[in-house]
């Protein structure tokens, strides 16, 4: 008798993929287990329990697995999953916004090594050897990657309608001076725009071309995209001083908001509202409505990005084997992933002739009850199931080859774990969260910003963060 599900605010559900007979006979006397996945969601999904519904029917059936599917909204998913890391409530679980390296530390995650050894060919060729060092730990693997846009190409987005009218075409690349001169254009056409916001809320921009190797404050940094082995000081690298240089300049000459630091607007909502003209953004293959993408920094890999969002299984799960079983089930069930991603067909989508999918008409993913499918990037994986209009039928082909053809370097699958030096880090954090945005903003004067603060975290032990991330860096190479 299946249990009565808890859902921590909306639940749904998902899993299934070809077992032998051998395993079909197993529970062919109605033995089904019970296996709870935990995923976080951006919208409100009222009709997750119609697509767990729909799932458990191909599950029950074809698997012996009742999955009970919890989503959890973004704003409480860092509290209420490291509370689940404490109980056996969750048995799949997604490792994001704590560091994996975080939850290996404290024990947390099962060693998916040996069932990574001896999971399907199917699952394999999903994630190969080589691909699973971006979510290992001292050698061994402790989560599997879910598929979203490893690499990140950074650029302009630009209001399409504007963009048409300077002549700039999507895709097109522009060097950081010709994106000067289409600001100061833009600005002098529209000056009741701003010509530029940030990417997220008050952040002018989330990365550029310096990789923090795992750690989020950037307290050391490699240099030229990761292509660099030598650990240094954010603020002493030339990209972030002339990154900084630039947009005080167009700080100063009113091209962005002067409260840039407590703006609350994501860049989708002023530009769509004829607020704003520009913004930086990294992205992939993917579109956004009524924008067009400029490419500024080609495509590279930050070292630490296969473990920013995968799936673990909980170190406290009561039924490791299958848990590890779903793991399968949502990378390569076909039915299931489709279910999980998209909802069900007619009610939340529907087919369009070219094979991408659309909400049903005068619905959108924040109120056609179940939006995932604008989601895709958060599920294990949608790599086997439809993709939005806007982006395209060929989209996941396309994300899979993007992620193949982005600069990886020497350091991926490096995550640095800050025990040794957990005094100055915290320190030192406490220091950078005062001036990086402030500085990336342009609403501060970049030379004296950065004098005082070096002189702050060298006074607060940034060196000695410095010292063993180098250390740590070192050894992992040397492996």
């Amino acid at each position: 008798m299946k249990k009565t599900i808890r859902r921590m605010l909306t639940v749904c559900g998902a899993a299934a993929m070809m077992l032998s007979a051998a395993q079909i006979i197993a529970f062919a006397d109605g033995d089904v287990k019970e296996v709870a996945l935990h995923m976080p969601t951006v919208y409100d999904l009222p009709d997750a329990p119609m697509v767990e519904d729909a799932i458990n029917q191909i599950t029950e059936e074809k698997y012996g697995i009742h999955l009970n599917l919890t989503y959890v909204t973004m704003g409480n998913w860092q509290q209420q999953s490291n509370l689940l890391f404490t109980s056996d409530e969750a048995d799949v679980i997604a490792v994001f916004m704590t560091p994996l390296s975080t939850y290996v530390k404290n024990g947390q995650l099962e060693d998916l090594t040996d069932y990574y050894a001896n999971a399907s060919d199917e699952f394999k060729q999903i994630w190969s050897e080589d691909e699973m060092k971006g979510t290992s730990v001292d050698g061994k693997i402790y989560a599997i990657p879910n598929l979203r846009n490893f690499g990140n190409i950074m650029g302009l987005n630009i209001d399409e309608d504007i963009a048409a009218e300077f002549g700039i075409e999507n895709g097109q690349k522009l060097t950081m001076e010709e994106v000067d001169e289409f600001l100061t254009k833009a600005h002098e056409k529209y000056p009741d725009r701003y010509a530029l916001v940030p990417q997220g809320s008050d952040s002018m921009v989330n990365g550029w071309t310096w990789d923090g190797m795992g750690d989020g404050k950037n307290l050391g940094v490699l240099e030229d995209c990761g292509q660099s082995t030598v650990v240094k000081n954010l603020f002493e690298t030339d990209d972030f001083v002339d990154f900084c240089t630039w947009t005080r300049k167009w700080y100063q000459e009113g091209f962005t908001m002067q409260d840039v630091l407590s703006n609350t607007q994501p860049f989708q909502t002023l530009i769509g509202n004829d607020q704003a003209i520009a913004c930086f953004d990294n992205y992939a293959v993917n579109n956004v409505p009524g924008m067009i993408r400029t490419e500024i920094v080609s495509s590279w890999i930050p070292t630490s990005n296969y473990t920013s969002l995968c799936y673990g299984i909980n170190v406290n799960s009561k039924d490791k084997d299958a848990a590890w079983e779903l793991m399968e089930i949502l990378y390569t069930d076909k039915d299931v992933c489709t279910l999980l991603a998209d909802g069900i067909e007619g009610t939340h989508y529907v087919v369009n002739d070219d094979g991408a999918i659309s909400f049903p008409e005068g619905k959108t993913a924040s109120d056609c009850g179940y939006g995932m499918a604008e989601g895709y990037w958060i599920v294990p994986y949608s790599g086997n199931t439809y993709p939005l209009d806007v982006n395209g039928p060929t989209f996941f082909e396309d994300l899979i080859q993007f992620n193949k053809d982005s600069l990886r370097g020497p350091a991926f699958g490096f995550d640095f774990d800050i025990t040794n030096v957990v005094d100055q880090y915290t320190a030192c954090s406490n220091i950078m969260d005062k001036y990086y945005k402030a500085l990336l903003s342009g609403s501060v004067d970049v030379e004296s910003t950065i004098e005082q603060a070096n002189a702050e975290m060298e006074a607060a032990g940034l060196n000695d963060i410095i010292a063993e991330k180098q250390a740590q860096l070192d050894a992992f190479l040397a492996q």
